[in-house]
């Protein structure tokens, strides 16, 4: 240990010339004012270098000044120093190093040539012992600065003129000590009693130590700033996408409009013409009425003239007939079978309608090649059906014909089921076709389902946990720039084109959300970038297939970089083999050793950068025109097939089969009618005269009818004609109409353009299954409620359009005219604008990130750990002290009111390198705290700066306690009994505290022997005498070099414990030390 052994006081208040010896442990005692805290406060002098920490034990606020140690204030008005005019003062320290056993001396020289006007020399002897003779001159005078340095010129080892300096000195010559001396010995002699265990910790176990986060704050600044630019970006960019989505549906509510525009004129066409035709239908039936009324008129005039005629010959033959009776029988007879006659000829007619329908077909089907035979013997037979006598070998035909008829219908609706499934699925190819061209016609590209699903579910899963960042498809972030090797680049990276990319901290949220979509089955085989750690390659090799292909995303150029860089790009086919991988522009590639030709249906559709959509809707409209044409040629196969089906319907062979006896029943009915009219020719060659009576006023009455039916007949030939004249005019009026509404139709169709065919066949579909007034009367509802929504629309996109003029200072029209101008702005934004901020943001946040975690959470973390492992160093040194039957040890835990920086701080994962503390685990965990603390230091005031000072100070994150440890295995909490305690048990803790830090202090020196130099100041106040005993064996335990200043009434209870004991005493002028022995001087 280097023992501080002797002091030299000159001039020293009242210590005129003193020298004070020291032992291993020195009671310096005496009354109030006698000196003792001079003592003290000289050797302060000396080894702190300073005289900032006079009498701070007797006075808190004590302001002692080194003029008025050297001058020796009284107090007195007047006379306030003893020493005037040009006054030398001395202190020096001899100390004695066991080791080496050698002396050395510390000292300083003080010349105060007036008040307030005091010049400090300090100076390292070494190998020297204290002599009078080194600071007086023969006159015994004190040698003044010069004088001192001149006459001890050799033996200074090192003069220091400043603080700093002088520190540096007394640090390293004490044994290389930490700076923590100078601030731990004016805190041992200030005690004073704990009332806040915190501000103990912070006086005297922890230092305070700085963290320097000027860069920090200013990166985060930056960060912060460009990352508020990017979000205006984005934000702006969220209200172009508003409106281009507006402007969409706008559209598309007038594509509609113009459609149902088409549609009601077709309409109106095909009304007026189905009105036109009904007319012409409704004039040729009034016409037909017409024909027959005039015959039924001209039969009536002929049959009243026969009745006349037969009248007139019977009033002149009338004679009786006998066989009056027998004739009526006969009539009646023969009007009951004329009436089945009648019924059986008009089954007949019905009958001969199902043949001729039948034979129609029949014949139709033998324009088909290999029809069956049975169908021409059918035709054969049916065909001769009026003269046809044998029903029995037609009806064996007619089974025949059926049940073939019933198997073809099977085959061939078959047939058409399969053709219908194929047309179906090319026609919902061609409208994936027409949805893809409308996202084409848009600049959206259609990718993989799994691609979509998988960046829309992403795209939510940021959103909810208000993420600002958007997955990007691979192939949108890159471009090629030399068009020749675009094959080769789209055909190697194949599906990898469609990869999703995140940034590196939201990589693990993207992978989560991808992996619930694995578990619910609903995404396979789509790739996720983690573009973390692949700073190595930002460069592109020179040769590579990765030198063609470019990206403004750093991520995005980085993986295409490691993929397409190891591709060596070659000529000829033949240099294939001279690398391990390479490829050709034609696509022939080179890999493990095995050359393969790339499919061309993988590169033949374009994906990789902004004139890619323009490539893909020109593939796309050729191949919907391929796709129409295949579609129409189903079409008709289907409409072949259909119409096969209606020949082979087996309904009128059916009626044929129930209606074919008809033709045996007429010829017995036909052959009963002549027989009864010969029976009746008979009888009425044998009349009587009473029939001829009968017969002629039957004549009479019937002559009477015909006439009033022939005035009904003339009455209703009128009506018909006037009805006749009104179709005339009508059907004039519809002819007009149509041909108005015609002329409307084909300048609708000269608009149409493209979308013509379309609009065509939806017309026909909708129309199939409604006539064309409901179609109308439904579509003129659907074209009304798409106006009111297209105004609705069209308002809207106004509306934030109008918002985006205000908000940016924007130009353009705010209608669908000025639109063009905003989706400039918006493929401007996207296309470049944002990536290039991202990039920026990006190093901004890595510049800030790194900043925070190096100079910032790893400071922290290293100050905190350091600080408690000095607890538990200095726990390991209270562990085997008792005192008063208790022991102490300290506590520290997470402060309650930082518990959460402090799990931040402590987080070993914010120590990952390659990490980022703005994603993963770490960003999640602490998402709170590091926003909080970024915003804390993006503030710049007074009141932030305060609270700054707090965050950046090691000892904030920490609570403290002290455990008293009873003997009986109990302990209790100083912070909770401390307000119980006597003063005395309070100082306990302080004492063994103070002591346990200097001896960490000292053994912790570079330099292998060092002081142990410990003082204190009106020690042991309010403390019993086991304490202070306790308190003194553990003191004598350490490796310390103890002085104690106190009150004489303490020398009972401390001076057996100390090696020295030296009595301070004074006669008001002048002050002197006396040894103390056992109650004697």
């Amino acid at each position: 240990m280097k023992k501080l052994t002797r002091m030299k006081l000159i001039n020293w208040h009242r210590f005129e010339n003193g020298t004070i010896d020291f032992g291993s442990a020195t009671l310096l005692s005496g009354e109030n004012g006698a000196g003792k805290t001079t003592l003290l406060d000289a050797i302060q002098f000396v080894v702190l270098c300073s005289a900032g920490s006079f009498n701070k034990a007797a006075h808190e606020n004590g302001k002692r000044k080194l003029t008025g140690y050297i001058r020796c204030k009284t107090g007195k008005e007047s006379r306030p120093y003893e020493r005037t005019g040009e006054v030398s003062a001395h202190v020096a320290l001899e100390f004695y190093e066991e080791s080496r056993q050698k002396y050395f001396i510390l000292g300083a020289v003080v010349d105060s040539a007036s008040e307030g006007q005091e010049t400090t020399g300090r100076y390292l002897i070494d190998g020297s012992m204290l002599s009078d003779d080194m600071f007086f001159k023969k006159d015994q005078t004190p040698r003044s600065i010069a004088e001192f340095r001149a006459h001890n010129g050799k033996g200074i080892r090192q003069w220091m003129k400043t603080q700093t300096e002088a520190r540096k000195v007394v640090q390293s010559r004490l044994g290389r000590i930490e700076d923590k001396f100078f601030s731990l010995i004016p805190k041992a002699l200030a005690f004073k009693p704990i009332d806040d265990i915190k501000d103990f910790v912070y006086s005297y176990v922890l230092d305070e130590k700085e963290v320097n986060i000027d860069v920090l704050r200013e990166n985060v600044r930056t960060y912060q700033d460009l990352e508020r630019t990017l979000e205006s970006v984005r934000r702006r960019m969220q209200k172009l996408e508003q409106i281009e989505k507006l402007h969409d549906e706008a559209a598309d509510n007038i594509q509609k409009d113009q459609m149902y525009t088409y549609f009601l004129a077709r309409a109106a066409v095909d009304i007026a013409g189905e009105e036109k035709e009904r007319l012409k239908a409704e004039k040729r039936a009034e016409e037909y009425r017409k024909k027959e009324t005039e015959k039924d008129l001209e039969a009536v005039v002929q049959e009243k003239e026969q009745q006349q005629e037969i009248e007139t010959n019977l009033r002149v033959e009338l004679k009786q007939n006998r066989e009056f009776l027998a004739l009526e029988e006969q009539e009646k007879e023969l009007e009951r079978l004329k009436e089945e006659e009648k019924e059986l000829l008009k089954e007949k007619g019905e009958l001969l309608a199902s043949v001729k329908r039948s034979l129609k077909k029949a014949e139709k089907l033998l324009e088909i090649k290999d029809v069956d035979g049975c169908i021409a013997r059918y035709r054969d037979v049916f065909g001769q059906i009026d003269t046809l006598e044998n029903t029995a070998e037609a009806r064996e035909i007619l089974e025949q014909v059926i049940q073939y008829k019933k198997e073809m219908y099977e085959k061939i609706r078959r047939k058409a089921a399969e053709v219908q499934i194929h047309l179906s699925r090319r026609r919902e190819e061609l409208k994936g076709l027409e949805h893809k061209i409308s996202n084409l016609e848009k600049k959206k590209l259609s990718y993989p389902e799994s691609v979509e699903r998988l960046r829309e579910a992403v795209l939510e899963e940021f959103a909810r946990i208000s993420r600002k960042a958007e997955p990007r498809v691979l192939c949108e972030a890159l471009e090629i720039t030399d068009e020749s090797w675009r094959n080769a680049v789209e055909g190697y990276l194949n599906t990898q084109r469609f990869y999703l990319l995140v940034e590196p901290e939201n990589f693990d949220i993207a992978l989560g959300t991808y992996d619930r979509l694995r578990r619910e089955k609903k995404a396979y085989g789509v790739g996720l970038i983690n573009a973390r750690g692949l700073e190595q390659y930002d460069k592109a090799p020179e040769g590579t297939l990765a030198s063609v292909v470019t990206s403004k995303n750093p991520y995005a150029r980085r993986f295409v970089n490691m993929v397409l860089g190891k591709v060596q790009m070659c000529s000829r086919y033949e240099d294939l083999k001279k690398y391990p991988v390479s490829i050709t522009r034609e696509c022939m590639k080179y890999q493990n050793r095995v050359a393969s030709a790339i499919r061309p249906e993988i590169f033949r559709v374009p994906f990789i950068g902004q004139n890619a959509f323009k490539v893909q809707l020109e593939q796309a409209k050729t191949e919907r025109k391929e796709l129409e044409s295949l579609v129409g040629e189903l079409e008709g196969r289907l409409e072949n097939l259909e119409r096969v089906t209606g020949f082979l319907s087996v309904e009128d062979e059916t009626d044929i089969r129930y209606r074919l006896d008809v033709i045996g029943r007429l010829f017995k009915v036909r052959a009963a009618v002549k027989q009864c009219r010969d029976n009746i020719k008979t009888l009425k060659q044998n009349s009587t005269l009473i029939q001829k009576q009968v017969q002629l006023e039957t004549l009479i009455k019937i002559r009477a009818d015909l006439e009033i039916r022939a005035g009904k007949y003339q009455k209703a030939l009128g009506r018909i004609q006037e009805k006749i004249e009104g179709k005339d005019r009508e059907i004039q009026e519809q002819r007009d109409l149509k041909a108005r509404r015609s002329a409307e139709l084909a300048e609708i169709v000269a608009g149409a353009g493209k979308e013509y065919p379309h609009w065509q066949k939806e017309y026909d579909k909708q129309t199939e299954q409604k006539s064309y007034v409901q179609f109308r009367d439904n579509f003129e509802r659907r074209q009304k409620a798409n106006l009111t929504l297209l105004d609705k629309v069209q308002q809207q996109m106004q509306d934030v359009m109008i918002e985006y003029k205000t908000e940016y200072n924007f130009g353009a029209a705010p209608n669908m005219q000025g639109y063009p101008e905003f989706e400039a702005v918006y493929e401007r934004l996207r296309t470049s604008e944002v990536l290039e901020y991202e990039d920026k943001v990006q190093s901004a946040r890595k510049a800030a990130e790194d900043e925070f975690r190096e100079q910032f959470l790893a400071k922290l973390q290293e100050n905190m750990k350091q600080a408690q492992n000095e607890f538990k160093e200095l726990n390991k040194a209270l562990k085997d002290i008792t005192f008063s039957n208790e022991r102490y040890e300290f506590l520290y835990m997470p402060s309650r009111r930082h518990r959460r920086y402090y799990e931040m701080i402590m987080d070993d994962f914010n120590m990952i390198q390659g990490e980022s503390i703005f994603s993963g685990i770490f960003h999640e965990t602490h998402k709170e705290v590091i926003e909080e603390l970024f915003d804390r230091l993006a503030i710049d005031n007074d009141n932030n700066a305060r609270t700054l000072d707090e965050f950046t100070d090691y000892r904030t994150y920490m609570d403290y306690d002290i455990r008293i440890l009873h003997m009986d295995g109990s302990y209790s909490l100083y912070s909770k009994v401390c307000e119980e305690k006597s003063g005395g048990e309070t100082q306990t803790p302080f004492y063994v505290t103070v002591a346990a830090s200097f001896v960490q202090l000292y053994g912790n020196n570079i330099g292998g022997e060092a002081a142990g130099l410990v003082m204190f100041d009106e020690a042991f106040n309010n403390m019993d005498d086991e304490r202070i005993g306790g308190v003194l064996e553990f003191l004598r335990r350490l490796p310390l070099q103890i002085i104690i200043a106190a009150p004489p009434d303490k020398i009972q209870y401390i001076s057996p414990a100390m090696e020295e004991t030296l009595l301070v005493m004074t006669d008001e002028k002048v002050s002197y030390v006396e040894e103390y022995y056992n109650g004697t001087f």
